[in-house]
């Protein structure tokens, strides 16, 4: 008898725990696009395990894209910090072989690889309108994403993802929620003018954050009830701010995406604001990027208490 009590006990338990899993509210991680910035990212989601916050869904633009996509398939954020500290970026933000690596067979298979990653009939290309065109970033994602280079959905990822680019062709938002990984964060971080536009199936794809740095529409969209958002981007400049390319850059994309930035901010639940001031979407140096993703999880501890 004290068995039998004991069993249903149990079972009782578990249909809670299954009910109240079904019942819960479906979250979303929104992560916004800023370059080097967004390695602050990583530290936010640090803190968002940390408080044992299931996510349902991660969306992404540019440096988001390229986080919220490798961590949606897997990576953890220490791993994820862990390249981050192993990548010389210099050479990663160019287009320099690599002679210690690049052998001649590799040499030899590269006119069968568009964006370092297999794409069949060769419907996706990158063009040479930009001063980047992406090589050595490329191929990182290819090899970051092996197990991914097929055109699949990305809603049976372990977390569903979706990530944003810009159309120039049209000027209308292109979302990913399928095809091949690589390419999808590839063309979400075309900075303009940076790196080269992706072309794919007629589109000229370029940088999300053009249109929708800071994307809370696509997640509400994708079914997220609770949206935690992580935003890197700066505050815009003062005349006396905008002295360089990569601050004149920044203040375009931020004033062209403003009015769909500032709805999609007062839709979020949680708005993760990581103080980015003294750096840039061009801060790829060491210390740098120490700091930013140290700030980014001091930004989400400060939104413990939401969390």
């Amino acid at each position: 008898m004290k068995y039998k009590s004991l069993s249903l006990l149990i079972i009782a338990l578990l249909s809670a725990c299954t009910l109240g899993a079904q019942n819960r509210k479906k979250v979303g991680v929104v992560l916004s696009g800023g370059g080097a910035k967004g390695v602050a990212h990583i530290g936010a989601l640090k803190v968002i395990e940390e408080a044992g916050i299931p996510i349902d869904y991660v969306v992404g633009t540019s440096m988001g894209a390229l986080v919220g996509g490798l961590y949606s398939i897997g990576y953890t954020p220490q791993q994820l910090d862990s390249i981050v500290n192993a990548q010389n970026w210099k050479f990663l933000l160019s287009d320099t072989p690599d002679p210690e690596t690049t052998l001649l067979s590799e040499k030899l298979k590269e006119e069968q690889y568009l964006l370092s990653v297999p794409i069949a009939g060769k419907s996706a290309h990158v063009s040479d309108a930009g001063i980047i065109k992406g090589r050595n970033i490329s191929r990182l994602l290819s090899e970051l994403t092996v197990g991914y280079h097929d055109s699949i959905s990305f809603n049976r990822l372990p977390i569903p993802f979706a990530c944003v680019s810009d159309n120039i062709v049209n000027g209308s938002k292109v979302v990913f929620h399928n095809g091949i990984l690589a390419t999808a964060m590839r063309a979400s971080m075309s900075i303009p003018g940076v790196f080269a536009p992706v072309y794919l199936n007629g589109k000229v794809l370029v940088d999300g954050g053009l249109i929708d740095n800071y994307p809370v529409d696509i997640a509400r969209q994708m079914g997220a009830e609770i949206i935690i958002g992580v935003d890197v981007q700066n505050p815009l400049m003062k005349a006396d701010e905008l002295t360089s390319l990569s601050s004149v850059l920044g203040q375009i994309i931020n004033l062209v995406g403003e009015e769909s930035y500032r709805k999609n901010v007062k839709d979020s639940n949680i708005h993760i604001q990581v103080d980015v001031d003294g750096y840039s979407a061009a801060s790829f140096n060491s210390e740098a990027l120490d700091t930013l993703m140290r700030r980014g999880k001091e930004a989400a501890m400060k939104d413990w208490e939401k969390l």
